[in-house]
């Protein structure tokens, strides 16, 4: 996807994107040190960790209306609400901005979820 670079920290620490009109702030291991502001960029967003002692059923239960966003909670941590798309071979959530791997494994597709991303992270998109 087509982000704008903001700024970085430099590569491995967070760096600000603007995707679609939103602020975004993630790892940056897309190099972001040799671009400046303005420049963009083409990216994939992965959860790099995900809050580890989240209980699935309140992942379940935490998204009733079936909203999809990103929603920053403070450094490069989200919540992320979403509808399962896949269970081929991870759990992909379609947050509106884009597709991430889910933090767990389901067998149904169309859930509402929410859950906690503790760090987002930013790649090099592959070409």
């Amino acid at each position: 996807m087509e982000a704008i670079f903001k700024r970085t920290e430099g590569d491995y620490l967070e760096a600000t994107l603007e995707i679609n009109g939103q602020e975004i702030i993630a790892m940056d291991e897309f190099g972001g040190s040799k671009l400046k502001p303005g420049d963009t960029v083409d990216i994939e967003l992965s959860v790099g960790l995900a809050y580890e002692d989240e209980e699935q059923n309140s992942m379940l239960d935490s998204n009733v209306d079936g909203v999809k966003k990103l929603e920053h909670q403070r450094s490069w941590s989200y919540r992320a609400f979403g509808i399962v798309t896949s269970i081929e071979n991870e759990t992909l959530v379609d947050v509106g901005l884009c597709e991430l791997a889910a933090p767990f494994e389901t067998t149904i597709t169309g859930e509402s979820i929410a859950f906690t991303i503790t760090r987002l992270d930013a790649y090099a998109a592959n070409k």
